[in-house]
């Protein structure tokens, strides 16, 4: 008997008397639960025998206005990132949902019965309501109505139990949305990088700035990256839509940003689903741009936290 199944039973009871995560899968996950839940035990039992959980890196998706496709974005990179064999926790923390905008939940296919509303208002724990989304990317939906009187303790308490997910996850993505509130830049400033989404229209533009200027501390700490969604074929279009903004913030806010590809509008994808890779798309240039970000997001760019 090895060393490991000799820790078995004590760990798996220890596990059990702190809730394990393993029930958060329900009822059309049973079948996953045994494997599940013996993955979760030699996890534990490699932590308590000494080895260092790191917390998962955290990365901030926001827009400066409606319709730029943050959403989209943060799902289908999610799904380039776990091709790449990282462990993703996407969180859907737009806390100003409307009815024109899709969901991540209703991108999923998910019903949650319990949503990040839950976990703000003390009610659930973030890894109570965490969901099995498409190609392994695990999804905590987010509320279905707005939230406009979050609490900055309700927030911390959220993105810290995300941080605290180091044993399931190797990032978490932030979908921020676009409403500039404070709750916008608490996530912001606690990321450890920063994507911005904007697209060549010059509203969007002029509202990315805004956006960046209210949120982002002066100097920024965190590295920020930029990508230019829903562009035409003309490379140029994209190019000098970066360099203006980069620009404007090395100019007046004392940072510059990082370019990541730009996106090119994707009829074929429209709407975007999780399974890209494997559509009649998969080599258009919108999933060579994804995958190109998330090659250059994969790597860290910032100092991790160590997990409490």
């Amino acid at each position: 008997m090895s060393p490991t199944d000799r820790m078995f039973p004590t760990t798996l009871s220890r596990l059990i008397a702190r809730n394990s995560l393993a029930l958060f899968w329900g009822a059309k996950h049973m079948r996953d639960q045994a494997s599940t839940l013996r993955k979760l035990v030699l996890d534990t039992a490699r932590e308590e025998h000494g080895t260092k959980i790191r917390a998962p890196r955290v990365i901030a998706i926001a827009g400066g206005r409606p319709g730029v496709g943050v959403t989209t974005l943060a799902l289908n990179l999610s799904t380039a990132l776990t091709a790449r064999g990282l462990r993703v926790l996407l969180v859907d923390t737009d806390l100003h949902p409307t009815a024109e905008n899709t969901s991540l939940a209703d991108y999923c296919q998910i019903v949650p019965a319990d949503t990040i509303a839950d976990v703000l208002s003390f009610r659930r724990d973030v890894h109570e309501i965490v969901h099995s989304g498409p190609d392994g990317i695990q999804i905590v939906p987010g509320s279905p109505v707005a939230q406009p009187t979050v609490s900055s303790t309700a927030l911390d308490r959220l993105l810290n139990q995300c941080r605290a997910m180091g044993r399931h996850a190797d990032l978490v993505i932030l979908d921020v949305g676009s409403y500039v509130d404070s709750s916008m830049q608490q996530c912001w400033e606690q990321a450890d990088e920063l994507v911005m989404v904007t697209t060549p229209q010059p509203n969007a533009i002029m509202d990315t700035y805004a956006t960046l200027k209210s949120i982002t501390p002066t100097p920024s700490q965190q590295p920020i990256y930029c990508t230019v969604n829903q562009t035409s074929s003309n490379v140029e279009e994209s190019q000098t839509v970066f360099e203006r903004l980069d620009r404007s913030c090395r100019r007046f806010l004392q940072f510059g940003m990082h370019e990541l590809p730009a996106i090119p509008r994707a009829p074929e994808l429209q709407p975007w689903t999780v399974d890209y890779t494997r559509s009649n798309a998969a080599d258009c240039p919108a999933t060579t741009a994804l995958r190109l970000s998330a090659e250059m997001l994969a790597t860290p760019n910032a100092t991790h936290h160590e997990a409490a």
